[in-house]
């Protein structure tokens, strides 16, 4: 990491980048904050929203046991303002049914439902109490109280046209008024109290009042047909009495039995949805407690790796600086003592350390032409101009055969012959991609060896059986055959770098083991305890032994095999 860093980056880019790198980490810290605190900012108001919905359905019981208040208020006592009060209620509580349904999902709707059902069914029989107890009241106020007025009438005529003359049967008639107020007085109690015990007493002084008549009705007279006529207004006052009663039960047994069992269905749906709810409360804050949980574990996390990354970045970028000046300090070191050995750090590039590094070269280049002896020197030249030459002429047939072929392209086309003219562009493309691929080769020749490379586990037996078959129409048109050993091991190794050297070695083959019986090559594996040794065996001509080392330098052919660029056998060492 820290020689690629001073092979390729600048001085003064690695310091620029330190302060990018710092910037971005920091940019990243933040953004991770930002949509940490957006998560968390979003599961607070999804929370607070859910906090407003649970308090409404929380409420149901409330708003449930108030209405039935405001019911029992307007029963007992007629107050229309708490029988409308009952119907905003409702009204109210059917509107939060609406909007907890809008959100609510499938697990509690049953339970909205029902719970709906029943307040529709509660505030219904209401209204039917409501029709009764105004029809009761409609009875009392005109049917009961006009019968009572009639028979009160009547009774006073009676006392009138007496004048004193019967004391007898006067107290009789006040008896008899005097029961006639008392059952007024009892029906009244019973309907503000709605308490039985008024029912009984005011149907017991009917009954005293009629056998009052009775005994006025014996005595000479009597005056048959008033007390006939009171009697008959008694009784339509009974009856209507007995009927406002009966409709006072029918509404107190809706209120009592029917409304209650409303009322309890209702809290109790009311009740099941919010312990449903609340278990679903206490999962959603159990849930944000646990992402704020994971947040802050991921934020920490974060932290601590961003921050070990630019320990490690700056610890990198500030080794690349300091490993190139120490090396160049004791070179320049060496260099002032006068050693004509002494190791010039390989840094090409062209910045504060670079020249340095250049002048370290210079100065070494110095004291190397003061102690070398010019047959050495004379040498080193001879081989660089036949490097130079080597490559130059390489590279140098593509060129003039592209620069041909472009010639005659241009007089074609000043002819008119442009068809053959664009024919002639294959050419021309071959042409330069054997000049791309040389270069592409002396470029993967330059990395190769220093570039790190990702391994795995290969199993040779796999790998050179698809590469057999990948070669099949290679080998069939030159009449060769590859015979692969069923033994091969599994190895730790590049597999782009592994068939690369096996089809160096095949090409190899090809070119050069001419033999009569057929071309061959044997591929074979032996091992000891730490190494396997892969080996390859054609019939070919074979190259003698004083060759050996030398068939690994750059560019080197013998004499006998054709002028190709010979740098396979270079590569696959160096792989």
């Amino acid at each position: 990491m820290i020689s690629l860093l001073i092979r390729k980056v600048s001085l003064k880019k690695r310091i620029y980048s330190g302060y990018i790198v710092t910037g971005i980490v920091a940019f990243v810290i933040a953004l991770l904050s930002y949509g940490s605190l957006s998560t968390l900012v979003g599961d607070f108001h999804s929370v607070v929203t859910f906090s407003r919905y649970v308090e409404e359905i929380m409420s149901f019981s409330a708003h449930m046991s108030e209405m039935q208040r405001q019911a029992l208020i307007y029963i007992y006592s007629g107050h229309n303002a708490a029988g409308d009060r009952v119907g905003e209620i409702y009204v109210g509580m059917l509107e939060g049914i609406g909007r907890i349904q809008s959100k609510e999902k499938s697990d509690t709707i049953d339970s909205i439902k029902e719970t709906e059902k029943y307040l529709h069914a509660y505030y219904n029989t209401f209204q039917e109490v409501r029709t009764q107890r105004k029809l009761q009241q409609r009875l009392v106020r005109r049917e009961f109280r006009k019968h009572a007025t009639k028979a009160q009438l009547l009774i006073e005529e009676r006392i009138a046209a007496l004048q004193g003359n019967d004391i007898d049967r006067t107290l009789q008639y006040y008896r008899m008024l005097n029961f006639l107020l008392q059952i007024e007085k009892n029906a009244y109690r019973y309907f503000d109290s709605l308490d039985g015990s008024f029912v009984h007493a005011a149907t017991e002084r009917i009954q005293e009042t009629r056998e009052v008549i009775d005994i006025l009705s014996k005595q000479p007279q009597g005056n048959q047909r008033r007390l006939a006529e009171i009697a008959s207004v008694l009784t339509c006052y009974e009856s209507s009495f007995l009927e406002a009663v009966q409709r006072t039960r029918g509404y107190l047994y809706l209120v009592n039995v029917v409304m209650s069992a409303q009322v309890y269905e209702t809290i109790y749906q009311a009740k099941r949805l919010s312990s449903m709810i609340a278990g679903r409360s206490e999962y959603i804050q159990e849930r944000m407690l646990e992402n704020i949980t994971t947040i802050f574990h991921f934020l920490l996390f974060s932290a601590i790796s961003l921050l070990l990354f630019i320990g490690f970045f700056s610890f990198f970028i500030s080794r690349s600086i300091t490993v190139p000046l120490n090396r160049l300090t004791q070179t320049f070191r060496r260099l002032a003592s006068g050693s004509s050995e002494a190791e010039i750090p390989e840094y090409v590039l062209r910045d504060e350390l670079g020249e340095l590094t250049i002048a370290a070269g210079s100065f070494k280049q110095r004291n190397i032409a003061l102690e070398e002896s010019r047959k050495e020197l004379k040498r080193s030249n001879e081989e660089l101009e036949q490097f130079v030459y080597t490559v130059s002429h390489d590279l140098k047939s593509p060129i003039v055969t592209s620069m041909g072929f472009i010639g005659i392209i241009r007089k074609l086309a000043s002819q008119g012959k442009y068809e053959q003219a664009v024919a002639k562009l294959d050419r021309v493309a071959s042409a330069n991609e054997r000049m791309s691929q040389l270069i592409r080769d002396l470029l993967e020749l330059s990395r190769v060896g220093r570039m790190d490379m990702a391994k795995k586990l290969l199993d040779l037996n796999k790998l050179l059986s698809n590469f057999a078959e990948s070669q099949t129409i290679r080998l069939r048109s030159s009449g060769f055959s590859l015979l692969i050993a069923s033994d091969l091991p599994v190895i730790y190794a590049n597999e782009s770098r592994t068939l690369q050297v096996f089809e160096n070695i095949l090409s190899n083959t090809l070119k050069y083991a001419h033999n009569e019986e057929g071309g061959m090559l044997e591929i074979h594996a032996a091992g000891d305890e730490d190494w396997w040794y892969i080996f390859c065996k054609d019939n070919g001509p074979g190259i003698p032994l004083e060759y050996h080392e030398k068939i690994f330098g750059l560019f080197y052919r013998l004499m006998q095999m054709p002028k190709e660029p010979a740098s396979g056998w270079l590569w696959s060492k160096r792989s």
